[in-house]
């Protein structure tokens, strides 16, 4: 073989070689690549996830200590006034049910010590004891009210609700400031660790 032709093939069998080595080269760098994007990716999708999260326990949150406020002025309204208005009373039932909604939303999106709070803080604020001998006959009147709607019936309704009040059996809902205080501290610490 002349010198010339080694020459020709040495270089080719060099390119060859150098080409394959590129090829390979850019093989591992793409897939290099890849897995850092990947990872980019997921990095970015757990950060709108937990963004998301916390959107949603902050409009939770902020629902939830709104609806406390509305019920708390509602329920004091009707202890107030002198005669009690049974359209107080309504309206106090019904922040109850929107409060027990707000409740419920923080069920779902959580965290855990956020449930507890807001369940004891629910429990606390809403307590209403029916001693025994009104128990009765005020179910026994909601029955017959929504059954023929009758004013007097929401007058003595009215009243009975308003015995309950003026027995003390909302004190325990009016001594919130604690119970508020732990809510505030584990929203807090809730939307500050995601």
């Amino acid at each position: 073989m002349d010198a010339g032709v080694a020459a020709v093939a040495a270089g080719a069998v060099g390119a060859a070689l150098g080409g394959i080595a590129a090829i390979i080269g850019a093989k591992i760098a793409a897939e290099k690549n890849t897995v850092a994007l990947l990872q980019q990716v997921n990095h970015q999708a757990q950060a709108e996830r937990a963004q998301w999260v916390r959107n949603q326990r902050a409009t939770a949150y902020e629902e939830f200590l709104r609806t406390w406020d509305e019920y708390t002025l509602a329920r004091g309204r009707f202890h107030i006034e002198r005669p009690p208005k049974y359209e107080n009373w309504r309206n106090v039932q019904e922040l109850h049910g929107r409060l027990g909604t707000a409740a419920f939303a923080i069920q779902i999106t959580g965290p855990e010590s956020v449930q507890e709070v807001t369940s004891q803080a629910f429990i606390e604020l809403t307590a209403m004891a029916f001693p025994d001998e009104l128990r009765a006959e005020f179910y026994a009147l909601n029955t017959r009210m929504r059954e023929t709607n009758d004013p007097q019936l929401r007058d003595q309704m009215t009243k009975i609700a308003e015995e309950m009040l003026y027995r003390g059996s909302w004190d325990g809902a009016i001594d919130v400031p604690p119970v508020r205080q732990r809510f505030l501290r584990a929203a807090t610490e809730a939307l500050g660790t995601l």
